[in-house]
């Protein structure tokens, strides 16, 4: 193999080969066979020789690199593919195995570092000082295949591409793969096709097929056909090389044909005789032989003849005869050289069109004279004339005799010249003179001189109106201005005007004339434009613009200026035309080089900002490549959403209003005071004054603020005062005084910005500087600046409220005045009906909504009016869109256009509340604005990314994004199916999504499913692709063996083996489809295939007889089915064994490490919808995590107050309005994800207060499992305490007997008994059960005795019904609810005993006489079937929740007939129904008041009579036959219930009456006849020492630990202030040192250090504490945390925190005391309540109803501090006084928002965001809590976490020690045992308390004996009657 390489050198050879090898690189084993070939032919190289390549190697460390294979290569000898030859065939043979080494496709590029390499990232660079101390064959056999020599990219790619050549620049990555590839194979080449070509590679043909013609196309490689022969076929690829390495691999036909050739011309008679062919070329046969004689190939240089044999040579003169023909080969063309042999496809010249006249010479004449000729064609053309080119051609001469034949007519005056332009040429033409052609040419000449004469500029140059605008100097930048020398070539002609330079001058006269200063490239975007509107489409270059100008200076028309200007390195020109009267001292070129110049800095500043715009040439372009190939890795990167248009002109409108209207002209700027900055540390607690000030007079004295209140219009300086009418505005002047605080209100910055911007943007004050203030001008890129501002400045044209005048100042569109209007008005368009897709329903009319702004108040309503109308206006919906006729064609909406420009003086005139468009959009818009779509009012776009979910490592892990509400663009938004033919005229049923067979699994599998769309494993997916190989393997009939089938099977698979409940059997089957499609499948499933078909254990069953065999056992096709699903999950189970066999070696005997191995191999059952308790918090890593937490606790507060009645809507929205939307949308959806709150679904949405409809979130039926259902319920420490204080509060009781205690007392008992409190003694009664008949009624007949063993079975068999404990309402009567509940021992037990009570005691069947009268002037049908059952044949009032109401209403209705009824006055009307049962027939009868009576009383005897069974059974049969024919006494029970006042009955005017018997029809019950006596507990108190001032102080002591948990106060405090006291206190030097670097160390992380971090990094013990507890009691820090205590700096401490008030109307009407950031004042509010609650309660009225209130209000007055009933009655107290309603009036007016005390407290759920503390949720997470730790006693502080997942890690901590505080638990922490030589195993581990600082995984829980006590006791008496879930 000889090189083809152009260099001799045998150093190039080595790295030639080394380069070749690409990427991968070469062994030195292959290497030297390589060069053995290249060098020696084939032979070994000297031993001299490898030494030194191999010294080569290590000097050249810039050409090559040597690295370690993770695994040796194979070593493959060297391939030739000449000897793939197969002499039998003739062609090539493909090998059996592969005969190269193919390494692995893994394309790679890194950089400018191309190829193809697996082991790219993991080989090992190996340095060449480590090879230097070996040899060339040391290394060899040290290394082997193991080391590998690469050669660099440079090196690789000179070997790759021709020596002439550049490799493109748009080389894919693929292209270079294919052409290394390519290049390794040197002179062999790769084919196209087989076993072992790129296939290997790139597995898809078209994919080859593209690239190869690509590399082809440039030259970089060649190809040519080749045939090989594979398995008995002839395969046809092309064989690609590159061009140096280019061999012509024959083909059998080809080197046949050559022979045949070479045989013909060395014949003599040139051609060969057929019989002889095979003699001749003895490797061709005869069948081959006769297939190449007829082949097309062979017949196109062949041909085969006939023709007679020569004979021998005679010597006389008789002519021989003809003989016998014979057959020869012969050429077609016996003078075809050899080279013709290769151009098989010869094709044929196409015939040319016939040629043009001006191209055809048949004109020419050869007697005539030149000169006449050439002047008769020129005559024959007429007006068109000849150029000289088409003159030579007409008259068959060259160039230059026709050049001189014009000029020679020129000079006779014969012809005459004229010049048009034909796209960017002039074209000389000439017509001959004394033609009409010359007359109509010279009067054009004539027109044009005329139009070059009148073209001027006007007089005086166009002054703009911009001239008063001031704009400022740039010193920095220097500027050169002169007059511009034009250094253009002159040539002949060069002076000659054509028709379009005439009209390109006229264009630029027009321009100076309308801007007196124009740049040039603005010239020739106009000259375009104008020659655009005409049809010509040539864009003008500069050259030709210049000739312009120059010739328009130099006739005085025009000025041209260049103007330079030089900044720092930067350097730009510009080239101004002016005005001919503007010279270089004029003011408007001033101006204009100042705002160049102000542009100039802008651009170079912000290409400072971003150094890639300082790259020149190709690292610019190697950074964009870099930047294309990341943003191709990580394709999920999406870009920035769009700003909402319309909240974002809501700010620059009120921007503008305050500029305008607000703020006064000539206001003079505020003294900076420490008063002042007291003042505003009121709204921003943050805001150090001390520290600020001395900051401030240091270096920025220069900022003055302008307002008394901190807000972004302090620090805004009023505009100058303009010579233009009032309400104008120049809109530059308002951006420069732009606050920081409100752009970013309107753009969003990127994050590596915001983080240098992060100390201007966390202080409370410096966050409202200007831009200019703080030096940011470059802050917001320009263009995006002014796109952003113009498209704003547009869209409130649009919606009419500001005016804008023409552009300014050139190409600055944001360079113009603005009139902001003072009138607007809007539509009321909710009502709109019609679902349009962008208008309003035209049919309706809408309210009118006129403003008028003077004041931001009425701006501010303008636009929350403007947004709720546009929110909940129905648009958007496309179904309703005009369809068009032909294709579904989507137009691009038109952009947003000023309305119209305004002229000064007419501002005013226009400003009358008009709104532009067609004002049939929402709000009464235009409908082009989209006002109605949500993603215009709100920053987050709803398909963005999904909400951060923080994690810890044991936290839930999560795959899938986490479900959102649904978006409203896309409801809006959806696609319309067309509509099909309907079945019939009047259908109206829409025709339902067919799904398939649903079984129990798959139901349970949707209850499951959290998400739409579920995510699949590749577990999943092995066992589909496992299921279709199974299936393709059986290959049974569809109706046998469908994919359904195979998609149950999978699906129980997943359940059973892979425990993953949410796939359906439909899931199972699209993804298996979607896998085949696309082409997932592949190659694992024909792999499995061929295992299966390989495998003995499957080809001995199933084979091609398994399917009939199997039809013949199962005839029925059910039973066939069924058998073919079993065999199908035997083989399914074989295959998965044998994969698993094939991929790894399970060890037998193995035990579990864990339980979730455990799970995994013995498959553990778990429920279906069972949930792990895993971490849903974690500490936060980034500022994003950090808000999101922080606003997660407020929405965590807001629920838990939600059934307050107090609403704080304003200081949530105070809160929430500090976020973005961003942080509260994903706070929101962690707060759905983890199943904290869910929605109230409402059907119809009205906009009513919350008072009515009740907030839109509560908290979730998880959190109220988690929080209620307790072993130790909050009932029983009420029953506790209640239970305590009875015992120590009646004086003298020292004991008490406890007859049936309950669990609560128990508990009581058993915590004094443990603290030898109590002595406990059980007295048991002399007969547990007596029979008693005292109390039986004396009327009864008979032994009481007799009647007792009389229905013994009957008494005990029948417990007592719910009618003995009905409840009785309180809705009619307004008596309390109460349940009558009947004990043993119960006989002097009396009930309050009213008309009610009876109807309470009345049986079933005589209540529906209220039925019967409801239902007077009604038809009924009596059924006799339907009253055996006992229904009603009325509209039975039973039914109802609340019948007493129910018969309240009918006796109200029906008062004058059950008047009559009383008087026996009502007419009577004999009646008798057919009620026998024998008869089914059914009668029907109108009530009315004849027949009601009797009505009543037949269906009572009826239905009395088939109860009469029962009633003997469960009351005797003397006492049931003495009650079946009493009938009920309704004149007496309608006279009561006539006489009954529900007043009277609850004021106790007349004494109570009680029943007589508790007996119902003297029936004899259990309870009234046996009497139980209980054994009894007798409890003696021994000591029990009075604890009270204790307690108080303790619980007071907890209450001021959890407010100063919760509240942070911002200090000016600093170390240097801390010193005096730890001076005090007696610290060294050393340790002041250490408290110091503590501090410092804290202060170092922003978002805080953990705790346990700080321990390992201060191993100080109890020092580490107290230091910690010296720096927070100073405010110097403060502990927080998420999953973890933390400690933050006060520098820091504004993330952690919220911002709230507390309102002052309710301190002013003494709802509550006074709320302060001092954190010592909450306790006070709670006493100052409880003083209000008692002052109330002796003042209010003596009437008894009122009394009862009273009660009520003290039972539920000790719920919470702020209790609804202390709201009730101050709001009644409000009332009264109604002398101060002005002086109230003016109070409320004069407290603003800025006089509000703001209250910084850390968010947690028993802190209500108004800063009061919320009680009922503290005692019911307090109670939570110790229940827990009481049933796992001994439990870890991380499992409580696991057990309340909702609650934040550290408040449970905190609960924890709020615990521990009040004596209830104690936490505790294994000591670690002191190792020594003796110690064992066997060793008690000691217990000890743990400090503030301790892992929670470590850390137990051990309870306290009196725990319930001391809980019991800091509660007190509250009975929460409701929950606050």
């Amino acid at each position: 193999m000889c090189a083809a390489y152009a260099s001799g050198s045998w150093i190039d050879a080595v790295f030639d080969e080394i380069a070749l090898e690409g990427l991968d690189g070469t062994t030195l084993p292959s290497l030297w066979l390589l060069l053995s070939i290249r060098l020696y032919g084939g032979k070994p190289l000297p031993d001299k020789l490898h030494q030194q390549i191999w010294m080569l190697l290590l000097r050249s460390t810039q050409e090559v690199s040597f690295f370690i294979l993770p695994e040796p290569r194979p070593l493959m000898p060297l391939y030739n593919r000449v000897n793939d030859q197969d002499v039998e065939y003739g062609m090539p043979v493909i090998p059996q195995s592969c005969p190269i080494l193919r390494l692995p496709f893994a394309p790679v590029q890194d950089g400018n570092i191309r190829g193809n390499c697996k082991d790219y990232k993991s080989r090992r660079r190996i340095s060449v000082g480590e090879l230097k101390a070996l040899s060339a064959a040391e290394a060899t056999e040290r290394y082997q295949q193991e080391m590998v020599v690469v050669a660099n990219q440079e090196l690789r790619l000179k070997a790759l591409k021709p020596a002439n050549m550049l490799l493109p620049r748009e080389l894919t990555v693929h292209h270079y793969v294919f052409l290394e590839t390519v290049g390794r194979s040197r002179y062999n080449g790769e084919t196209t096709r087989g076993p072992w070509s790129l296939n290997n590679y790139f597995s898809d043909p078209s994919f080859i097929f593209y690239l190869k013609n690509a590399l082809q196309k440039q030259q970089l490689v060649v190809g040519q056909a080749y045939t090989e022969r594979h398995n008995g076929r002839n395969l046809i690829s092309t064989l690609v090389m590159l061009p140096r390495f280019f061999r012509i691999y024959k083909s059998y036909t080809q080197s046949t044909m050559e022979k045949f050739y070479t045989e013909i011309k060395a014949s003599p008679l040139q051609y060969i005789p057929s019989c002889e062919v095979l003699e001749r070329i003895p490797d061709l046969s005869n069948s081959r032989l006769k297939k190449l004689l007829v082949s097309h190939t062979f017949r196109k240089i062949f041909e085969t003849a006939l023709i007679y044999q020569p004979g021998p040579a005679s010597s006389g003169s008789k002519p021989q005869s003809k003989g016998k023909k014979m057959s020869i080969v012969r050429l077609r063309n016996p003078n075809m050289e050899f080279d013709d042999l290769n151009q098989l496809e010869q094709t044929e010249d196409r015939e040319d069109k016939a040629p043009d006249e001006l191209l055809s010479q048949r004109h020419a004449h050869v007697n005539m004279p030149i000169e006449l000729e050439c002047w008769r064609a020129i005559k024959h053309f007429g007006t068109r004339g000849m150029s000289t080119l088409e003159l030579g051609q007409y008259v068959a001469i060259n160039f230059q005799i026709a050049r001189g034949v014009i000029k020679y007519l020129i000079r006779k005056n014969k012809i005459r010249s004229y010049t048009e332009t034909a796209g960017k040429s002039r074209i000389t033409r000439f017509v001959a003179v004394g033609t009409q052609a010359e007359a109509i040419y010279k009067e054009k000449e004539e027109q044009l001189e005329k139009s070059l004469q009148q073209l001027q500029c006007q007089d005086e140059p166009t002054i703009p109106q911009s001239v008063d605008v001031t704009i400022n100097d740039v010193p920095s930048i220097k500027a050169n201005v002169r007059v511009m020398v034009f250094s253009l070539k002159l040539y002949k002609g060069s002076d000659k005007e054509t028709p379009r330079h005439v009209a390109r001058k006229m264009v630029i006269v027009r321009q100076i004339d309308k801007n007196c200063i124009v740049h040039t490239i603005d010239l020739a975007r106009a000259i375009m434009e104008s020659e655009k509107n005409i049809g010509t489409h040539e864009k003008i270059c500069r050259k030709s613009l210049f000739r312009l100008l120059e010739r328009m200076q130099r006739v005085r028309i025009v000025n041209v200026y260049e103007v330079t200007l030089e900044y720092e390195q930067s350097v730009r020109l510009y080239r101004l035309v002016t005005h001919p009267k503007i010279d270089l001292q004029h003011e408007q070129l001033k101006r204009e080089v100042l705002r160049l110049k102000n542009n100039f800095h802008l651009i170079t500043e912000e290409r400072l900002l971003r150094p890639a715009q300082l790259l020149r040439g190709k690292e610019r372009r190697e950074q964009i490549e870099r930047k294309k190939l990341r943003l191709e890795r990580h394709p999920q990167d999406k870009p920035k959403p769009s700003a909402p248009k319309l909240l974002v002109a809501c700010v620059l409108h009120e921007f503008l209003f305050y500029l305008q209207c607000e703020q006064q002209r000539g206001q003079t700027p505020l003294q900076m005071s420490e008063e002042l900055l007291q003042q505003w540390q009121r709204s921003e607690p943050s805001l150090m004054t001390r520290e600020y000030l001395e900051e401030w007079q240091a270096g920025e004295s220069e900022v003055l603020p302008y307002t008394q209140e901190i807000s972004w219009r302090t620090f805004i300086p009023p505009l100058p005062r303009y010579d233009k009418p009032s309400g104008w505005l120049y809109f530059m002047d308002a951006l420069d005084r732009m606050p920081l605080s409100l752009m970013l209100r309107i753009f969003r910055i990127d994050r590596d910005v915001a983080e240098k911007l992060r100390p201007q943007l966390q202080h409370p004050v410096r966050q409202h500087y200007l831009l200019a203030q703080l030096q940011l001008q470059n802050l917001i890129p320009r263009i995006t600046l002014q796109q952003r501002f113009l498209g704003m400045l547009r869209l409130l044209n649009n919606m009419g409220l500001l005016q804008v005048s023409e552009r300014q100042a050139g190409r600055d569109t944001l360079q113009r005045w603005v009139y902001l209007n003072k009138r607007a008005c809007l539509l009321d368009t909710t009502t709109s009906s019609g679902h349009n897709y962008k208008k309003i329903n035209p049919d309706l009319t809408y309210e009118r909504l006129t403003y008028e702004f003077t004041s931001r108040e009425q701006v501010a309503d303008y636009w929350a009016k403007l947004q709720h109308v546009c929110i909940y206006t129905k648009l958007g919906f496309l179904k309703q869109r005009e369809r068009k006729v032909g294709g579904r064609k989507v137009e691009r909406l038109p952009t947003l256009s000023f309305v119209r420009t305004t002229d000064f003086e007419e501002a005013e005139r226009l400003d009358d509340g008009s709104v532009p468009g067609d004002q049939q959009g929402a709000a009464g818009l235009s409908s082009s604005l989209f006002a109605h779509q949500f993603r215009h009012w709100s920053w987050v776009k709803r398909n963005s990314v999904p909400a951060p979910r923080s994690t810890t490592t044991n936290a839930r892990k999560s795959t899938t994004s986490f479900p959102v509400r649904k978006r409203l663009s896309l409801i809006r938004l959806k696609p319309v199916p067309r509509f099909g033919k309907t079945r019939g005229a009047g259908s109206a049923e829409t025709r339902k999504r067919k799904t398939g067979p649903r079984d129990d699994i798959d139901r349970d599998a949707l209850r499951n499913m959290r998400t739409l769309r579920v995510t699949w494993c590749p577990a999943e997916d092995r066992i589909l692709k496992m299921g279709r190989a199974v299936y393709l393997f059986i290959d049974a009939p569809l109706p046998v063996l469908a994919l359904y089938n195979v998609g149950i099977i999978c699906r129980d698979v997943i359940r059973r083996y892979l425990n993953i409940n949410n796939k359906t059997t439909q899931a199972c089957v699209r993804r298996l489809q979607f896998l085949i499609r696309m082409k997932r499948d592949q190659p694992d499933v024909r792999n499995w295939i061929y295992m299966m078909q390989s495998q003995p254990e499957f080809n001995v069953i199933y084979n091609e007889r398994f399917i009939p065999q199997l039809k013949q056992e199962y005839p029925a096709r059910s039973e066939q089915v069924e058998a073919l699903l079993i065999h199908f999950v035997i083989i399914l189970e074989r295959l998965h064994r044998m994969i698993i066999n094939e991929d790894c070696v399970y060890r037998q005997f193995l035990l579990p490490d864990n339980l979730e191995d455990y799970r995994s191999r013995f498959r553990e059952c778990v429920a279906s919808n069972g949930e792990q308790d895993l971490l849903l918090y974690a500490n936060p890593k980034t500022e994003t995590d950090l808000q999101i937490t922080v606003v997660f606790g407020v929405q965590h507060s807001l629920l838990c107050s939600s059934k307050d009645k107090t609403l704080f809507n304003l200081q949530a929205f105070e809160i929430y309005k500090h976020y973005s939307e961003d942080v509260l949308n994903a706070a929101f959806n962690k707060a759905r994800a983890d199943s904290l709150l869910v929605a109230v679904k409402r059907r119809n949405i009205q906009h009513v207060g919350r008072q009515i409809s009740g907030p839109g979130h509560l908290l979730s039926s998880k959190y109220k499992y988690r929080l209620v259902c307790q072993k130790y319920g909050y009932l029983l420490y009420d029953a506790y305490y209640t239970f305590e204080r009875r015992f120590h509060e009646s004086p003298g009781w020292t004991s008490l007997d406890l007859p049936s205690p309950n669990f609560a007392q128990l508990l009581l008992l058993g915590e004094w008994v443990a603290n030898n409190w109590l002595s406990l003694t059980l007295q048991l009664p002399v007969n547990i059960l007596n029979v008693d008949t005292t109390s039986m009624s004396a009327k009864t007949a008979g032994s009481a005795s007799d009647r007792i063993l009389d229905h013994y079975s009957s008494i005990f068999d029948n417990a007592p019904q719910t009618e003995y404990s009905k409840r009785l309402e309180s809705v009619c009567s307004g008596r309390p609810a109460s349940r009558v509940r009947f004990h043993p021992a119960n006989l002097t037990y009396r009930l309050q005993s009213s008309i009610y009570n009876q109807l309470n005691k009345l049986p079933m069947r005589s209540m529906h006489f209220f039925c019967a009268l409801d239902a007077l002037g009604q038809s009924v049908n009596i059924s006799c079937a339907r009253l055996e059952h006992g229904e009603c044949p009325f509209s039975c009032i039973m039914h109802s929740g609340n019948y007493l109401n129910a018969v309240e209403r009918i006796i109200y209705e029906h008062r004058a007939i059950l008047r009559q009824l009383v008087a026996d006055a009502l007419p009577q009307v004999v009646l008798q129904l057919q009620l026998d049962s024998s008869t089914s027939s059914s009668t029907t009868l109108t009530v009315s008041t004849g027949n009601l009576v009797a009505l009543v009383e037949q269906l009572e005897q009826h239905w009395r009579q088939l109860q009469q069974p029962q009633e003997v059974k469960d009351l005797g049969k003397r006492l049931a036959d003495s009650t079946l024919h009493k009938k009920t006494d309704w004149h007496s029970l309608c006279s009561a219930l006539l006489t009954y006042e529900a007043g009277k009955e609850d004021s106790g005017e007349h004494p109570q009456d009680y029943e007589p018997s508790l007996n119902k029809e003297e029936r004899a019950r259990a309870q009234d006849v046996f009497v139980v006596h209980l054994p009894t507990i007798h409890m003696q108190e021994l000591e029990h020492p009075q604890l009270q001032a204790k307690q108080d102080e303790l619980r007071k002591a907890v209450l001021d630990k959890v407010v100063k948990a919760s509240f942070w106060r911002y200090t000016d405090n600093s170390f240097e202030t801390l010193l005096p006291t730890l001076e005090g206190l007696n610290y060294e030097a050393q340790a002041i040192q250490q408290v110091r670097d503590i501090l410092e160390h804290i202060q170092e992380h922003p978002l805080g250090v953990e705790s346990v971090s700080l321990r390992r990094s201060f191993p100080l013990g109890d020092f580490l504490l107290e230091a910690l507890q010296q720096l927070e009691a100073h405010d110097l820090i403060k502990r927080v945390g998420v999953a973890s205590y933390m400690y933050v700096h006060k520098a820091h401490m504004r993330d952690w925190v919220v911002h709230t008030f507390h309102i002052k109307r309710l301190e002013r009407e003494r709802v509550q005391n006074r709320v302060s950031s001092s954190p010592a004042t909450l306790p006070a509010v709670v006493g100052q309540k409880r003083k209000m609650m008692d002052q109330s309660l002796e003042l209010q009225p003596s009437c008894s109803k009122m009394a009862r209130l009273d009660e009520k209000q003290q039972q539920s007055s000790g719920e919470d501090t702020d209790s609804e009933e202390a709201l009730l009655q101050c709001a009644r107290r409000s009332k009264r006084m109604k002398k101060s309603e002005t002086r109230a009036k003016a109070e409320i007016k004069s407290d603003s928002e800025a006089t509000r005390d703001v209250i910084a407290m850390r968010p947690q759920p028993w802190i209500r965001v108004n800063a009061s503390l919320n009680r009922r949720v503290l005692d019911r997470w307090m109670g939570a809590l110790l229940s827990e730790c009481i049933t796992r006693n001994g439990c870890t502080v991380h499992s409580l976490f696991l057990r309340f997942p909702h609650l934040m890690p550290v408040d449970l901590m905190l609960l924890l020690e709020l615990l521990c505080d009040l004596g209830c638990l104690r936490l505790v922490e294994l000591a670690p045992p002191a190792v020594h030589l003796e110690s064992s195993y066997g060793d008690d581990l000691q217990e000890q308390p743990v400090t503030i600082v301790y892992d929670p995984k470590y850390t137990y829980v051990k309870v306290q004996t009196d725990a319930i006590g001391h809980l019991t006791n800091f509660i007190g008496h509250k009975k929460y009657t409701s929950e606050f879930i």
